[in-house]
Formats: structure tokens, sequence, C-alpha cells
């Protein structure tokens, strides 16, 4: 198999590796085969009816020579990059950033980057959000706003601060040239003002959705920017759309990996999917991942509007940081969780451990090795314990981390998702829970039209009993 082939193994699932009562049967596999090619042939049928964009962007050659234009003036003009956004919006650039481009990416000097410094501003907290526009100079930095609705109150209000901000530090008319807004092709508050008032954009294909938005302009336009190879990336994920266009189940690996996770739930209880790269790099990735699994799953209804039991909840751990902070809960506390592991089996950066103290035991065993070396016994270690505790775990392999094995494995994500919204029986691609917050936040800031939720607000804190506030 190819080195920049992604690799599954979920021996840790089955009982044949945990035992009896302690993993899932082959026969429970083998039971939702049937349902697998149905769920298969309905996604194969929106790709052909052209009504699965996340699919879609993954050849859309004309929107990435556009992204790759944009992405190239970028870099001859400006030194500083900030997305303004918030989720789907920005996840997807942050997971590639961390990714892909050097740790200290925004510290090396420009002659050793390949492209601007990036910097994602996903929050609204005053503290993190004024600190960075005092940091950074105005003259030199784009802001790229991304929104797909283009209503997104978060990303209008950064929209407005930094619109009021770059008027006073650069003068009145001077900021449109250091705003790009991406947003719908046609609809909404952004679109308006890009296309009334001149600020040049970027446009998202109908029906993207945020969380599925990483190799759209979302994320590609910040990940090219910034020195990103995105057609590498592009191939990655075209090569596991290829690898998950068969319908066996066994064979297939995002079907593999949504079904084990379903199962898990269904079968066996666990209520709890923790991802856990044993890799710094991949956080980020860990990080966008439980925002795909959460909203895409997370539904109180199914297609028909019958209650249904909701996926599993996701979290984040990182190895080995948190094999010192939670690891003791995994292995002996409620057996709710599956830990899914990501391992990177080789490190582009060798530290060598010196031979020093070799009258002492207790150091003498780390001297030769590598630091990468103790990093992946630490990862084998942690899937032991747990597999000898009857934890189920499952492992994605990458042999390095490369654009190309990155678009692999946030593509499998993607289609791992869908499938397992197959599965459960909902809509993957909707966020009621989310909308109802957001309607509810426009009521409080007193946005015209949303009376209705303002006066849900006011009732529900009149109703709050005050005297358990302590």
């Amino acid at each position: 198999m190819n080195s920049e082939t992604v690799r599954f193994d979920f021996n840790n699932m089955l009982e044949h590796t945990l035992g009896r009562g302690k993993g899932l049967r082959v026969a429970d596999i083998d039971g939702v085969r049937k349902r697998a090619h149905a769920i298969h042939g309905a996604i194969q049928e929106m790709r052909r009816a052209g009504t699965t964009p996340f699919y879609n962007v993954l050849f859309e050659e004309g929107e990435l020579t556009q992204i790759l234009e944009v992405a190239d003036k970028i870099r001859q003009r400006w030194e500083n990059l900030v997305v303004l956004g918030v989720g789907g919006s920005a996840l997807g650039a942050k997971a590639l950033h961390q990714a892909l481009n050097h740790p200290l990416h925004n510290w090396l000097p420009a002659e050793e980057r390949e492209g601007v410094r990036l910097f994602v501003a996903d929050n609204i907290d005053a503290e993190t959000f004024g600190n960075l526009l005092e940091y950074l100079e105005p003259s030199r930095t784009l802001f790229n706003v991304i929104s797909r609705s283009g209503e997104t109150a978060e990303t209008l209000a950064q929209f407005l601060i930094v619109r009021e901000h770059l008027s006073r530090a650069l003068g009145p008319g001077r900021h449109k040239e250091h705003f790009l807004l991406t947003t719908d092709t046609e609809a909404g508050p952004l679109r308006r003002i890009a296309e009334t008032e001149g600020y040049a954009s970027l446009s998202l294909p109908g029906g993207v959705v945020g969380r599925y938005s990483v190799f759209s302009a979302v994320g590609l336009l910040p990940a090219a920017a910034s020195g990103v190879d995105v057609r590498s990336l592009l191939a990655g994920a075209r090569a596991m759309g290829d690898r998950c266009a068969v319908p066996e189940v066994w064979e297939n690996p995002a079907y593999i990996n949504g079904a084990l996770h379903y199962l898990s739930q269904r079968k066996r209880g666990k209520g709890i999917c923790v991802i856990m790269p044993y890799s710094d790099l991949l956080m980020g990735v860990a990080e966008w991942f439980c925002q795909l699994w959460a909203e895409s799953l997370g539904k109180g209804r199914d297609l028909r509007g019958g209650r249904v039991q909701g996926a599993q909840c996701p979290v984040r751990a990182l190895g080995i940081t948190d094999q010192h902070s939670q690891l003791q809960l995994y292995v002996d506390g409620p057996d709710d969780k599956v830990i899914d592991f990501i391992r990177v089996e080789r490190f582009s950066r060798p530290i060598a451990i010196p031979r020093s103290y070799q009258g002492s035991e207790d150091l003498a065993y780390l001297g030769g090795h590598g630091l990468s070396e103790l990093l992946l016994a630490e990862g084998h270690a942690t899937e032991a314990a747990l597999t000898s505790n009857g934890r189920m775990n499952s492992t994605i392999l990458l042999d390095r981390i490369t654009p190309h094995t990155i678009g692999q494995l946030l593509f499998m994500f993607e289609i791992q998702t869908v499938f397992a919204a197959g599965l459960y029986r909902v809509n993957p691609f909707d966020q009621p829970g989310v909308e109802k917050g957001k309607r509810l936040t426009y009521g409080i800031m007193g946005r015209r039209g949303y009376e209705k939720e303002r006066r849900e607000i006011m009732l529900w804190q009149r109703k709050k009993k005050r005297r358990f506030i302590l």
C-alpha cells in the first residue's frame, strides 16, 4: 500500500480482541451491510443529481483556479491574513494551518515562510479579539470575512468593529481593500455589502454548509495564502473518495468507521467518542471533527419527524498530554466511551534523547532513543492499557502528515459522518438546535422581526428560581 495511504485499524473494536461481550461481533457489522448498500446507493444518487455539494467541490477546477489566483495576490500584497468566522467558517482553516504549516509559522521571518501569517479569530471574546487588532499592523493586514449565510451575528460584529478600526487607522474610504468577503453567491447581508459597496469577494457553492466547507474557498483560500499545497490536499481527498466509492461496508474505511461508532452505541452503550491524535499538529483536526460529528448527528428528530436517540458525544483529547489528565477515567471509569486514536508513524523532525546518567536506571533507559519513538511507545501503551481492560478503541494510521494524507483524513471523516447519518436516519446537513440559539440571540440583541424570541427570553428569565443563585 502507498505510504501516503491513510489506514484504519479497528481490531480493538471487536470481540476477538476485547473478549466476549466487550466488543462488537462480526455478525453485528454484517447486520448493517444491507442498510449500508442502501445508504451508499442514496449517496451516489445524490451525487448524480448534484445535491451533494461537499463532494462536488473536490472537482471544481474553475473555483480552485480562482482561489489560487486570489491566494497568490494575497501573498504578494499582504503580511497578515485574519479569518473572521465561527464554527465551520473557521475550524477547517485552523485545522489545515495547524497540521500543514510550520508549528511556529506566524513567528518565522517572511523569507522563511511560504505565505502570509494566518490568524483565525473564531470567537468574540473582547480580550483576545481586541488584543489581536492592537497587535497587527493595519496597513499590512487583510481580513477574510467568512459566513455562508452572511448574517452570522458574531462575524458581522467583528466585521463592523474591524471596519471602524481600519477607517480610523488608515483614513476614511481606505478600509475596503483590506477586506475579502466569502459568502453566498446571491443572498445575505455580506453579499449585498460586497455588491453595493465594492468589496472583493469569493462565493461559496450553493448548499455547502459550514462544517463541510473545508474543501471550498472557506478552507482552501486561507490554506493556499499561508503556503499549503491545496492541490495535493484535494488530490488526497479525491483518492479517499475513490476508496469510499464501494458499497461494501467491510471494504470502505469511512463506512466501517461510521458503522462501528453507530453499533458501539446501539449494541454496547458507548455514548461518547473520544478522538485522540498523538500529534500536536492534529489537535485542530480533532476540534474540526467534533463539530462535524456533533452538529451533523446530534438530532432529536429523524427524517420522518419521530424522536431519535442522538449519536455519540464527541470529545477531543491529545496524546500524550491527556494520558496524564484523562486516561484514568478512560481505562477505569464508566465504560461508555470509544477511543479513536490518530497515530503518525513518521515525524519530520527527529530529536535524539542523549545517553546521559548511565549509572541511573531511572534515566539511562531513555538514552539512545528518539523523542518521536517515545511518543509512539506512549501511544501503543495507551492502546494496550485500554484493550487489556476491555475498552473499545481504534486507530487511524498516517505514515506522515502531508497535504495528501490530511486531505484523505478529512474527507474520510466527512463521508463517515454522512454514512452514519443514514444509519441514524437523520439529516446530516441541518442544525435546528443551533438555529434556535441564533434566533434567541437576535431577540436579546433587539433585531427587528425577532420580538417573539425576545419575549420568550424574558419569560424564561422570570421563571428562573433566583433563590437558587448563590
